[in-house]
């Protein structure tokens, strides 16, 4: 008997590992690396973007960066910088990619990638919460691979 038992518990133990190799953010492998590009603002004011995405702690999250320096306008002479750095994870109980998202505004945006919206080569993340922030209001991040 005591055999029995110790190669089901082997088979388990290999089935389980196995099942755990399978890459975590396989649908968000295009957006790993370094990278740099333009935007705007809803006042058009363009901006110079550099971002991270970064794999970290053996995998099991995304590091994010983001920042973004926007021109001088009529309106803020000085131009503007926009910094937020969060952390994308995988919510195994709720099977959802979580990205969390801390802004130098002093907001917090907690987004769920919205798999209804999403592609091979879209991401698109909804708030579900947003921290010190109009309330009601609403934000989406989306990533598209060009």
């Amino acid at each position: 008997m005591k055999t029995l038992i110790v190669i089901f518990f082997s088979c388990l133990l290999l089935t389980t590992t196995s099942f755990a190799q399978e890459p975590l953010f396989k649908k968000l492998d295009f957006i790993i690396g370094e990278w740099s590009g333009t935007g705007s603002d809803f006042g058009n004011s363009k901006s110079q973007i550099n971002s991270e995405f970064l794999p970290v702690m053996d995998g099991k999250y995304i590091r994010v960066s983001n920042n973004s320096q926007f021109e001088p306008t009529d309106k803020n002479p000085e131009g503007e910088n926009h910094v937020d750095w969060g952390m994308i994870s995988f919510d195994e109980s709720r099977g959802m990619y979580i990205y969390r998202q801390f802004n130098n505004e002093g907001y917090v945006n907690q987004y769920v990638l919205t798999d209804s919206l999403t592609n091979d080569s879209t991401l698109v993340f909804d708030t579900e919460i947003i921290e010190n922030f109009v309330a009601g209001g609403k934000a989406r991040l989306t990533i598209k691979k060009i």
